[in-house]
């Protein structure tokens, strides 16, 4: 019987376009791409996750990634990435949906100290969730298994068979169904939602 759906954030929640985002600077396709790959497609994106590196130290070597004619731009980038992160309307109807039929929510996601304090509009959802686990409270990151241990270990009463996990990156997914969760990944909320439905009433 399933008693806890766990939620991914990002991507899941809330919706990230960070090419959107990036087109409205009006870059050269050349430009794009390097600062592109010197941030989010680079390394060091998820040490901005995993919360143990300062954002001072983290931007200067993002900036050090790209290449040296377009590194105050990379700063900007970086400086007003929040905007790519958007806020999805259904994400507080479907978890209030799923508490009225008696489920207990929660989130586990890759998600920076900044970034939650630069998108808390875009999180007004999170009242509405029994707990979770942000990477950077934790210094872990998914798809590694120790940041599911920690959400196991902060709420005992999450036992994996009894509980769905949904994210849209695969290699999470994979992680979670090694430990015993039941998985949905999320392509599209219409999608995950009756994949969710299935396992909830087979």
């Amino acid at each position: 019987m399933i008693r806890n759906v766990i939620f991914d954030i990002g991507g899941v929640l809330v919706g990230l376009d960070w090419t959107g985002y990036i087109r409205k600077f009006g870059f050269s396709p050349e430009k794009e791409a390097a600062i592109t790959n010197a941030l989010i497609g680079g390394p060091l994106w998820k040490e901005l996750d995993r919360g143990v590196l300062s954002m001072e130290e983290l931007l200067e070597r993002f900036i050090l990634l790209a290449p040296e004619e377009y590194r105050e731009d990379t700063r900007q980038v970086f400086l007003k990435s929040a905007s790519f992160v958007s806020r999805r309307p259904y994400a507080k109807l479907w978890l209030h949906t799923l508490r009225e039929h008696g489920y207990h929510t929660y989130y586990l996601s890759n998600y920076s100290a900044w970034m939650i304090q630069e998108t808390r509009s875009a999180l007004d959802f999170l009242p509405l969730l029994d707990g979770g686990v942000f990477s950077c409270e934790v210094k872990q990151i998914k798809p590694d298994e120790d940041i599911y241990r920690s959400l196991l270990s902060r709420y005992p009463q999450i036992i994996p068979e009894e509980s769905v996990f949904l994210d849209d990156t695969l290699e999470n997914i994979e992680t979670a169904k090694r430990l015993g969760f039941h998985t949905v990944h999320f392509r599209s909320q219409e999608q995950a939602e009756t994949e969710l439905e299935k396992l909830l009433h087979p």
